[in-house]
């Protein structure tokens, strides 16, 4: 049924099944206005009469507007020949009414109610019967319900399909930045780490197999597992614990590092690689070789379905100044307003030159996980080494 439904969608988006589809619907117009003229127990010939005067207003304009005035001159915010444009519209549409009127009246083909109805705009000369205040005033009315709504549909219509191409060009652009975000995780830290594995693999440092573990988890999940829009806080965690054990076993004593969580995160879900940007950062910023006690400290708490996040960091106040952030901040930040509504996060930065501190706190609502019976752990890295 779906593959049919697909086959379906994808012809009607081809010429002919656009054709087609704009036929079903002037069809359905021309049968809306027969059943509003057919009322007015006129003539056959005055009814198809009416209903082909609305009918040829009504098409011509419609591709009038999407074809000229929304391409060319509304999108392009040419306000004044939009709006030369729409009184165009009405004025044609007026024309062909004030010719169809005089037809049936010098015939005597309408009946009194209609022969009152059209001497509205028939008494007087040509001017006034199209273009007087008078003639305006009668004829915005019908116009309003006959030539305007599928302008106005094709304008909404317009309108969402703008909207939309605009969030997936969002999604996708912000896609190509978490994949960029991923490849800052690989080089120039990928590197350090593998330098820091050699030199403990010549001196057979116990730490290797650990430290090759880490790293294992760290990659793994950057290339496996972060791509959904959602993933459990569990899994996010590990990565953010994988890379603190290697950052642990890459400074020493130099640095001073201090985790702490709590709350049930074995509950919820997460964008992913929301917190790697703010932990490299303090790292980045906070380890300098002039202190003599650098420290890192991140606290990850969870309650009530809210998750809060704070990492901060000291630094050299002899340190050349650096701006906080980066690519990393700002995709970070546009991803948290993509995915979340404002009242779900509150975000603070804050760098105080005072105490030396930077600071960064993410408050973020949860949601829930939802367990199905195919979720499975990650491999481990000796499941991946064996695997062959």
């Amino acid at each position: 049924m779906a593959v049919l439904g697909s086959r379906i969608q994808g012809y009607f988006s081809t010429l002919p099944g656009r054709v087609i589809k704009h036929l079903f619907w002037w069809a359905l117009f021309i049968g809306f206005a027969y059943s509003v003229f057919s009322n007015w127990q006129e003539k056959p010939v005055v009814t198809w009469g009416f209903v082909l005067k609305d009918t040829i207003a009504t098409i011509s304009s419609y591709y009038f507007f999407s074809l000229v005035l929304l391409p060319r001159f509304l999108l392009r915010r040419r306000w004044l020949l939009t709006a030369v444009g729409i009184v165009a519209i009405y004025y044609f549409w007026a024309t062909l009414c004030y010719l169809c009127f005089s037809v049936f009246d010098h015939y005597g083909l309408v009946s009194e109610n209609a022969h009152s109805y059209m001497h509205r705009f028939l008494d007087g000369n040509l001017w006034e019967g199209i273009f007087s205040w008078r003639s305006v005033s009668m004829g915005l009315n019908d116009f309003s319900v006959t030539v305007i709504p599928p302008i106005l549909l094709r304008f909404i219509r317009f309108l969402l399909s703008s909207g939309n191409q605009s969030l997936r060009l969002q999604r996708e652009n912000l896609n190509l930045e978490v994949n960029f975000l991923k490849a800052q995780v690989n080089p120039h830290f990928l590197f350090n780490t593998l330098n820091n594995i050699y030199t403990m693999v010549v001196k057979q440092d116990e730490r290797a197999p650990d430290m090759v573990e880490h790293l294992s988890h760290l990659m793994h999940y950057t290339v496996y597992e972060s791509d959904a829009a959602l993933v459990p806080l569990t899994k996010e965690i590990g990565f953010l614990e994988a890379y603190l054990e290697l950052e642990r076993l890459r400074y020493g004593q130099k640095v001073t590092i201090t985790y702490h969580k709590a709350g049930p995160l074995q509950k919820y879900r997460i964008t992913p690689l929301l917190f790697f940007p703010f932990v490299e950062n303090a790292f980045k910023h906070g380890v300098d070789s002039t202190l003599d006690a650098s420290w890192v400290s991140i606290a990850l708490t969870v309650a009530e379905g809210q998750l809060q996040f704070e990492v901060s960091n000291s630094y050299s106040p002899t340190a050349p100044r650096r701006e906080f952030g980066g690519v990393g901040i700002a995709n970070v930040q546009k991803r948290l307003a993509l995915h979340y509504a404002p009242h779900e996060y509150r975000l603070t930065i804050i760098h105080d030159p005072e105490t030396y501190i930077h600071r960064v706190a993410l408050t973020i609502r949860l949601a829930p996980l939802a367990l199905t019976p195919t979720t499975r752990p990650a491999p481990s890295f000796a499941t991946l080494a064996s695997t062959p």
